[in-house]
């Protein structure tokens, strides 16, 4: 069934379970000065969400909306953790920080395994990297342009990838084949992985500085954020299009925007920036309208580091600069 427009927390519509207690299925604190939660991602297809942060702890939970078991949580001395993706159909995850070594936590085994530098590169570190939805590449992001493609399997390095100005985003295709990157030139460049070329640019209009990329799972539609706040939608003519009009400006946030991500069925955009409190949106894409009925002004949300939709859509999760990842229930999805 569509997604009607503002009507995704239904329970906002009730004054009487309207309280933030009744909302947040899970806080987790990590109770530490410098516990900002960095990363947080929902297994691809187990009710699973990883969170990791600046206090060098990787903790992977059990969602059912109720308990929400730790199941795991790994400390890794010395490393505070700036990016963390599951691989290898949800079986790794991968820990990146301000190092030129990364590890590799295998789920099945237990076991945490540290992954030497990528060979032959002069970055002095890797802390951000991109995982492509088929589980099969990695590519860390360097300077000048560069981007490090590995193996998800092997993790050693495949090819360098190279982009004019500066790379400060990338996003895959669905299907892994294709992938987008973006930096302070404000252009958008089109990768085909299997040559390893780029295949097609285009500028985002207005833009000078792009800070974050999503693919709608179903192709139809990019979200360009920009330094000044700016989150353009276009439809896939841009793929196509050298100066593409954009179908939407959203101008609903004036600061850098940091992250970009459509839920599963493409009807809903997230948009969050960390550079000022409760700077978080949910733009509803057929509408081409931001809900306007959550977050409220009493929702803790706080800075907003990151945040992801659960496989099936159900359930929302958003870490924040206290140390804190948010559990919210999606009732429009039956199924979380």
């Amino acid at each position: 069934m569509p997604l009607p427009k503002n009507r995704l927390f239904a329970q906002f519509h009730a004054p009487q379970t309207a309280r933030m207690k009744d909302e947040i299925l899970l806080q987790l604190s990590m109770e530490t000065p410098k516990a900002v939660v960095k990363c947080l991602e929902f297994h691809p297809s187990s009710k699973i969400l990883l969170v990791a942060g600046l206090n060098n702890t990787l903790s992977i939970f059990q969602v059912d909306g109720k308990t929400n078991a730790n199941l795991q949580t790994i400390y890794l001395k010395g490393f505070p953790i700036h990016t963390a993706h599951f691989i290898e159909n949800g079986e790794q995850v991968i820990l990146a920080s301000q190092r030129r070594h990364f590890y590799c936590y295998d789920m099945v085994a237990g076991s945490v395994t540290r992954i030497p530098e990528i060979r032959g590169k002069e970055e002095k570190q890797f802390s951000n990297f991109f995982a492509s939805p088929d589980g099969k590449y990695l590519v860390f992001t360097g300077n000048s342009g560069f981007m490090y493609l590995l193996s998800s399997k092997t993790k050693q390095w495949m090819a360098d990838l190279k982009m004019n100005g500066s790379v400060t985003t990338i996003a895959f295709f669905a299907d892994g084949k294709r992938m987008l990157s973006a930096g302070n030139d404000g252009e958008v460049y089109v990768w085909d992985i299997k040559s390893k070329r780029c295949i097609h640019k285009f500028k985002d209009e207005g833009c000078i500085k792009a800070t974050a990329l999503a693919v709608s799972p179903n192709g139809l539609y990019l979200a360009c954020g920009s330094d000044s706040g700016v989150v353009n939608i276009y439809d896939k003519q841009c793929f196509e299009d050298e100066f593409p009009k954009p179908i939407k400006a959203v101008m609903n946030l004036t600061t850098r925007i940091d992250k970009l991500k459509f839920n599963c069925t493409s009807e809903i955009l997230g948009i969050s920036s960390r550079s000022i409190k409760n700077a978080f949106r949910l733009f509803h894409v057929p509408s081409l309208t931001v809900f306007s009925n959550w977050p409220t002004s009493s929702t803790p949300l706080r800075y907003v580091e990151t945040f992801d939709f659960s496989p099936r859509s159900g359930y929302l999760a958003i870490g924040n600069d206290r140390g804190r990842a948010l559990l919210f229930r999606l009732n429009h999805y039956i199924d979380a």
